[in-house]
């Protein structure tokens, strides 16, 4: 028996295949000779997001690569990685608070805070190597790196959010794209600020300033 049907307007597809799994598992409870599959529109989301999830694996590779030929360093390429990890857990966290499905969309809008992220990371990074080579000491280089960052970082991060905010609330189809964005650099916006100096400090303290 083939079941098809459509979600209302200010609803998402997403949502509702979760509330009918729900129901058929918990609720009807078909007997033992009897199964069920899903597919259409949830079918070819699952499709989506797997492919997704495989072009986040290259683009950190990509990433990864470009920053080691930008800084001619590995570390401080990892240095620069690392704050993906950190944003993305907070997309896990308000979406597990919000009970949010991590859908096609939101798969999207994680892709696209990767990114994000990293340019804040670089910013800091660049700017505490740049510090380094003028011959500032290494702890005020890297104080400096991250309080100069402060103010450009901040107000990108906000008016990003500002700017997403209303596609967010005003359509489901969005929400996960917005809620994956906001969510990510509202929790790593300013923590970047803490956790890139601070790793950048014990991966190359006591080393030649030169060299670095």
């Amino acid at each position: 028996i083939t079941v098809t049907a459509s979600v209302l307007k200010g609803y998402s597809i997403t949502d509702k295949n979760k509330d009918v799994t729900n129901y058929i598992n918990n609720t009807l409870k078909l007997p033992n000779d009897y199964s069920w599959k899903s597919g259409g529109s949830n079918e070819e989301n699952v499709k989506a997001t797997t492919s997704v999830l495989y072009a986040m694996v290259i683009a950190i590779v990509l990433i990864t690569s470009t920053m080691i030929i930008q800084f001619g360093s590995f570390r401080k390429a990892l240095v620069v990685i690392m704050a993906i990890p950190l944003s993305i857990s907070g997309v896990f966290l308000l979406f597990a608070l919000t009970r949010t499905t991590l859908s096609f969309p939101a798969s999207i809008g994680i892709l696209a805070l990767m990114g994000i992220v990293v340019k804040n990371s670089i910013l800091v990074v660049d700017k505490i190597s740049a510090n380094i080579k003028t011959g500032m000491p290494y702890v005020e280089s890297i104080v400096d790196g991250a309080s100069s960052r402060l103010e450009a970082i901040g107000l990108t991060s906000i008016a990003a959010i500002l700017g997403l905010v209303p596609i967010t609330i005003s359509d489901p189809l969005w929400r996960g794209v917005g809620g994956a964005i906001i969510s990510g650099l509202s929790f790593s916006g300013i923590i970047i600020l803490i956790f890139i100096p601070t790793v950048y400090y014990f991966f190359f303290r006591g080393e030649d300033y030169a060299k670095l």
